[in-house]
């Protein structure tokens, strides 16, 4: 039988046994990098709710079987998937805190790139390759790099690889144990296991018609994955669950279940696209080097030619094994929340193809020589001074080298102290997001509206939130039904749910960084809404995002007085363009013309000098005198406000009423400056006066 074969660098009889001094630091060049990226202030939102689930389970030895955590769903079951991580995330915190579970986080991934690395020189690619192509992966892959129980299924999936190279050769009992144990352990603590059943089906596949031996140990590894899938507390209620997943976004769209765009997702789309062009490029090579032999066994895949992708059986990237990769990138292309799978399950395959290219006939990629040792000193160099040079600026900025806390950002501190201040917390609407962090923070004192677990809640309440074409009736009328009474939305600016709370039904009483609080105008709220409300709505475009549109017009149920509420616009319209259009001043105008109507003598004093020093300004002498003297009634202390009302009065011709003033001014003012200006003014009077 004649068939096509050619050199392979895959031999692994040709991979040294020990790795040099030189491999070893570029593999610690590699973790360096990776740790970089995973030792960083915790920015996952999800973490909160796993921790306190985790907290519980440990309190109650026992699972949580319904939805303790929300009053709008309290009796809903609870499919929990990933009991297992959450414990382990629980007992890593009460041991460490925070800072130990960002490092215990880093120390899994770290594990996952060195399992890798090794699959990788035993695949006999060169080490600077391999680290170089691993922390890339490990950069398209940052946004997963995260506190949550998917980082059991990148170890997971890191044992299926392993498993798919060792299913060509026979495989002892303890394998097969350690193998289903590896599997029990991964569908314990996170429902991705499906990937490695998925994975290992289509990897069986391809090798049928190549190695029937192969195909069926890898059928047998499949199975082991998909009884391990059903070994959980769920049972079969996990093929429920996955079920929930694929139903529940769309009713109610969640960000990580969108299919993958070139807009949002450029990284892993030129990640795939490189993985393409590395496996043509290898199969071109490797056809052109191809040369004809004698198959003396007679039997395809036994040095005989099997081809995949145009490529020899012995150069070792057959269709067999591109078939589970062409698996996960469609995956990943369906849903961003297997995009980071999809790269880390394509990495030894991308690693084999660039090796295929890069081979020339030199000896094996894998040995030493010296080119090979001058890119592995390169690339050490690169990935140390790549990781080291962020972390020095940090330093030169006055941050810590390294912060292993919470992400400001990503929890409203200001927002919720202002809500527990004023005891808002309970029957409170919050966001998604927010609900983790409630969750921890709060239960069992407080229940959510919503949190992160989707199969938690109801078909129709995912249907209510996952409606954005909702009139404000429509919205009010969910909440009430739902018992709410007040609420604290979070990314205002994008969140068009701020737009939907009525004025007349709920009064806004915090509005500072990206966080809104509502109130329902209830009796129990008056006295609250009466001290802060704050005189706005909001709406809502796609293309504008959200718009702040102060109430000219107030409300029939505020309790704000008229013209505190004028005061309160006008600071609003101030704050929003400057008064660019005069609107403030025309609102402090209205704030002021019932004397003594404004709470506070201070804000009726200040805002009467702000206004008379704007008619000043404007030549309105008569009006800037009136408003000065107002001011200076309730604060006579006011130097400035003094200073400008002995301007008004000299521009009118009462120069000895401006002289008197000046003087005082000269006598009191604080600012050197203002009193060596008084004392100039007064000798331009005293020269001027008959």
């Amino acid at each position: 039988m004649i068939g096509v074969s050619c050199p392979s660098p895959f031999d692994v009889a040709r991979v040294p046994s020990r790795w040099s001094p030189g491999e070893l630091a570029c593999l610690a060049a590699l973790l360096t990098w990776v740790a970089g990226l995973c030792l960083a202030p915790i920015s996952e939102t999800d973490l909160f709710f796993r921790l306190k689930v985790g907290q519980e389970i440990w309190a109650r030895h026992a699972l949580l079987r319904r939805n303790l955590f929300s009053f709008t769903a309290p009796d809903h079951p609870d499919l929990d998937a990933a009991w297992a991580f959450e414990l382990g995330l629980a007992a890593v915190h009460r041991i460490a805190g925070f800072a130990g579970i960002v490092v215990a986080k880093t120390a899994v991934i770290c594990a996952c790139f060195a399992g890798l690395f090794a699959l990788c020189r035993r695949d006999g690619a060169p080490a600077w390759l391999s680290s170089i192509v691993l922390a890339l992966a490990a950069q398209v892959m940052q946004e997963r790099l995260v506190e949550r129980p998917h980082i059991a299924s990148f170890a997971g999936e890191v044992v299926i690889l392993w498993g798919l190279r060792g299913a060509r050769g026979r495989w002892s009992r303890g394998a097969w144990v350690a193998f289903a144990a590896a599997m029990l352990a991964w569908s314990n603590a996170h429902a991705g296991i499906f990937v490695g059943t998925g994975t290992l089906g289509l990897a069986a596949l391809g090798w049928s018609r190549r190695d029937r031996a192969v195909s069926w140990r890898l059928l047998g590894m499949a199975g082991i994955s998909g009884l391990a899938a059903l070994a959980t507390p769920l049972g079969w209620g996990i093929l429920r669950y996955w079920e929930l997943h694929l139903r529940i976004p769309r009713i109610h769209p969640v960000d990580e279940f969108r299919s993958a765009t070139w807009r949002s997702d450029a990284a892993t789309f030129a990640w795939l696209g490189a993985l393409a062009l590395a496996v043509l490029a290898a199969a071109a090579r490797m056809r052109r080097r191809a040369t004809t032999v004698i198959d003396t066994d007679g039997g395809p895949g036994r040095g005989g030619v099997a081809v995949g992708v145009g490529v020899g059986a012995g150069a070792e990237l057959p269709a067999a094994d591109l078939l589970p990769v062409t698996g996960m990138a469609i995956l990943g292309g369906l849903s961003v929340r297997f995009a980071a799978d999809a790269v880390l399950m394509s990495v030894p395959t991308l690693v084999r193809a660039c090796t295929l290219v890069l081979g020339d006939g030199a000896p094996p990629l894998g040995a030493r020589s010296p080119r090979q040792e001058v890119a592995t000193a390169l690339s050490i160099v690169a990935l140390v001074a790549l990781t080291a040079a962020p972390r020095a600026a940090q330093v030169r900025a006055g941050h810590p080298l390294i912060d292993l806390g919470i992400e400001e950002s990503v929890v409203p501190l200001g927002a919720l102290a202002f809500v527990e201040r004023h005891g808002l917390r309970e029957r409170m609407y919050n966001d998604f997001e927010t609900g983790s962090y409630l969750v921890f923070e709060g239960y069992p004192r407080y229940r959510v509206f919503v949190d992160p677990r989707l199969p938690a809640y109801p078909e129709a309440f995912h249907a209510l939130l996952g409606n954005f074409e909702l009139t404000r009736a429509e919205w009010d009328g969910a909440m009430r039904d739902l018992g709410v009474q007040s609420a604290l939305l979070t990314y205002a600016g994008v969140n068009r749910r701020v737009s939907w709370w009525d004025p007349d039904e709920w009064a806004l009483v915090y509005r500072q960084d990206d966080a809104r609080v509502f109130v329902r105008r209830l009796p129990r709220w008056r006295a609250l809404i009466a001290e802060l409300e704050i005189p706005a709505t909001f709406s809502f475009t796609v293309e504008n995002g959200t718009v702040t549109l102060p109430l000219d017009v107030q409300p029939g149920g505020s309790p704000v007085p008229p013209c505190e509420w004028q005061r309160r616009l006008g600071e609003l319209w101030f704050e929003l363009d400057g008064d660019r259009a005069g609107r403030a001043e025309r609102a402090y105008r209205r704030a002021l013309e019932p004397p003594g109507c404004l709470p506070s003598r201070a804000e009726e004093a200040r805002l009467a000098a702000w206004l008379g020093s704007i008619d000043l300004t404007a030549g309105r002498l008569d009006a800037a005198i009136a408003h000065l003297s107002r001011a200076l009634v309730l604060s006579p202390d006011d130097t400035r406000a003094r200073a400008a009302h002995a301007r008004a009065l000299a521009g009118a011709g009462r120069l000895h009423e401006a002289a008197a003033e000046w003087t005082v001014v000269a006598r009191t003012a604080q600012d050197p400056g203002l009193a060596s200006v008084a004392a100039t003014e007064l000798r331009r009077l005293s020269m001027a006066s008959p």
